[in-house]
């Protein structure tokens, strides 16, 4: 018996050859035609006749495509969308976090804190430990802050300003070694 030139399987029904004579199963030309209208063996053209009686198949595995296309931008768009609206939330968190240690409530821009990481894991970790370092500074938990900070330069070596806290965290615990260090690294 005969074998399909692409998937070297027996033809026994459902082919078609090009004018050379070589033997394809319907299926496998319907696919080759996505992408060429001449024989895949001899590189010769198949007939008009072979070609328009796969054209409305061909039209319409183009149009499920083109629906694939845009089924996957409009995804695309969808999880642009939600970045760009959990980006906002974030910025609006950090405006409030900030109003907050500007009003000396200490608490309440720790709890913002909190439950933006509980909402959103990983979602700019490095400014959030920044800001929890801050604000345990401001409020005299220094340990507490070098904690935040020391564990935010290890990750993020170009933070100066968490280097800047960092060092007044250590002053204020009488490390003065370690307050040059960090005040050192606030410069470069």
């Amino acid at each position: 018996m005969p074998k399909c030139i692409i998937c070297h399987m027996e033809i026994d029904s459902l082919y078609d050859q090009c004018p050379n004579g070589h033997m394809i199963h319907s299926d496998c030309l319907l696919e080759w035609f996505s992408n060429s209208d001449t024989c895949p063996l001899c590189n010769t053209p198949y007939s008009k006749d072979v070609i328009k009686k796969y054209k409305d198949q061909l039209e319409s595995a183009e149009r499920q495509k083109e629906q694939e296309r845009q089924l996957l931008q409009e995804e695309s768009n969808v999880e642009a969308i939600k970045d760009i609206g959990k980006r906002m939330l974030y910025l609006k968190l950090v405006d409030s976090i900030d109003n907050h240690i500007s009003n000396q409530e200490y608490k309440e821009a720790l709890d913002l804190i909190d439950g933006f990481k509980q909402r959103f894991e990983d979602y700019n970790e490095n400014e959030l430990m920044f800001l929890t370092g801050k604000i345990n500074f401001l409020r005299g938990r220094h340990d507490m802050a070098v904690n935040f900070l020391f564990r935010l330069v290890k990750k993020d070596f170009e933070f100066p300003e968490a280097f800047l806290y960092l060092g007044k965290a250590y002053q204020a615990l009488g490390l003065q070694d370690k307050a040059k260090w960090a005040f050192d690294r606030v410069k470069k």
